[in-house]
This record gives C-alpha cells, structure tokens and sequence, in this order.
C-alpha cells in the first residue's frame, strides 16, 4: 500500500463514520460507546501507514520517526486532495490541473498574475482558465465569475 491507498482508505472510513446512517447495520446513526469496526479499520490503516515508513526508513537508512512524519504527511495531503471537494462547496467545480513545460498559453496565473509553475496546485474552471488554487479559491469566496472571461460556471466533475 502506498500513501494514496492509505489516503483513499481513511477517505472511505470518515465517510462511513460521517453518513453511518445510510450504512446497514447501524440504524439511524446509532453511536456506541463501543469501539466500532471503522476506528478498527483507522488504527489498522494507521498501523498500515507506520509498516509503510518502517520499511522506507530501512531501506534508506533513515531515522524511521523522521520517515514516519514525511509519510503521514504525505498521506494527510493525499486525504486533503480526495476531500477538498466536500470541505468547500467553492473548490467542488473546480478540476485539478497539471502543468507541463510544453504549455505555451495559460502561464500566468489569471488572478495573481505570476508564473505557475510545473508542479504546482491549479486548478481550472469550465471555461479552461487557470489559477492557482489558493488564488483562485479566494476569488471564488468573493465573485463566483471568471476573472479573465466572467465565465459563471464552474468546471463540471
């Protein structure tokens, strides 16, 4: 398993612990004081994760809690990517962007109006503009128009 497996596997325990009731077996979201099987299968992922550093610190020869922080790390970011959708209705029409070096246009971020680098988090909306995703999401908090073209959609998913 690697930290988008971990990360897609917390992101279906929160949602079963998040909409229990729709899940059967637990009736009208019952809540027990008993440990449940979706914080057992969390403290499985969770052993999962540590399993996962323990063999990359080893392999390495890397201080295994130095390890161990970069892959929860990288697997809370993972978490983040999956949710974002759901934390903010703003970010949910938004499509995830990858930039290549052979992109002649859309080089300026259409809000800041700095270089986007390859690599970095944009996002586009429907009418393929693109942004940063923290430039974008603060203008979208604001105005939910385009602001290169006034397009007042957002990019279907």
């Amino acid at each position: 398993m690697d930290e988008i497996q971990i990360a897609k596997s917390k992101a279906e325990i929160l949602d079963k612990l998040t909409n229990s009731s729709n899940y059967p077996g637990n009736p009208a979201g019952r809540v027990s004081a008993k440990l449940g099987g979706e914080e057992v299968d969390w403290e499985r992922i969770s052993g999962v994760t540590a399993e996962l550093a323990w063999w990359r610190a080893w392999a390495t020869n890397r201080d295994f809690r130095t390890v161990l922080e970069e892959t929860e790390l990288r697997v809370t970011v993972e978490l983040a990517r999956i949710l974002e959708p759901t934390l903010d209705p703003v970010l949910k029409g938004l499509r995830e962007v990858v930039m290549v070096e052979e992109e002649e246009e859309g080089g300026l971020c259409g809000v800041c109006q700095e270089e986007m680098e390859v690599g970095e988090d944009v996002r586009a909306m429907g009418c393929r503009h693109k942004f940063h995703v923290f430039c974008i999401y603060k203008w979208l908090k604001h105005k939910n128009v385009c602001p290169l073209c006034r397009y007042s959609g957002v990019a279907d998913q």
